[in-house]
Formats: structure tokens, C-alpha cells, sequence
């Protein structure tokens, strides 16, 4: 295998683990439309053993739904080498993926 093939696949299984969460989190946003208060989400960073929780404001919700490229994370887990981070917030950041993720974590 090559460097490059490596590099795509620890990307792929990193992008996998991301939208794993996500649809976790996507699962928790629709019941929280109905609330005012904060949400408290699970960490959508690349780390399968990490379950940490994040409160989100109810308006970055719609977020979950709508959006493949931007993840919420517990600072200090974003992977610079594979995200940036584009928003900081006290409890977390928004880290924003490659266009082809999703095409990765699909195995494309």
C-alpha cells in the first residue's frame, strides 16, 4: 500500500466515524426542535471511542440536517491534517471537512 492509499484510507475511516455520529446527532436535533434550551449532542470528531457531549444553541440544529462539511467537535479534537476548523465556541468548534468526504466514507 502507499503512502497516498494509506493516507486516503485513515481519511475514509475517519470520515465514516464522523458521519456515524452525525446521524446520531441528526436523530437527537429532531426531538431537540421542539425545545429552547440548549442541546446536547455527541462529539462528531474522528475518534470512535470518544462519546463526549456538546451543547449546541437550538439554532445550529438545522445544521445537522443540512449540512455534510461542517462537523461540531470538543476542542482539541479537531484533525488538523484532515479538517479546519472554521468557528470557535467555548464548548466546541465547528471543524469543516474536504468536499469529498461523504464520497470517502462511502468508499468511493
Amino acid at each position: 500500500m502507499s503512502d497516498r492509499d494509506e493516507i486516503g484510507s485513515r481519511e475514509a475511516r475517519i470520515a465514516r466515524n464522523e458521519l456515524l455520529f452525525r446521524t446520531v446527532n441528526e436523530r437527537i436535533g429532531e426531538l431537540g426542535r421542539y425545545w429552547d434550551s440548549p442541546l446536547e449532542i455527541v462529539c462528531e470528531c474522528g475518534d470512535p471511542t470518544c462519546h463526549e457531549p456538546i451543547e449546541i444553541p437550538p439554532e445550529s440544529v438545522e445544521t445537522l440536517a443540512t449540512d455534510r462539511v461542517h462537523f461540531f467537535v470538543v476542542p482539541g479534537h479537531e484533525i488538523p491534517d484532515v479538517e479546519e476548523v472554521v468557528e470557535r465556541h467555548g464548548a466546541y468548534f465547528v471543524v469543516e471537512k474536504p468536499k469529498h468526504a461523504e464520497t470517502l466514507a462511502e468508499g468511493g
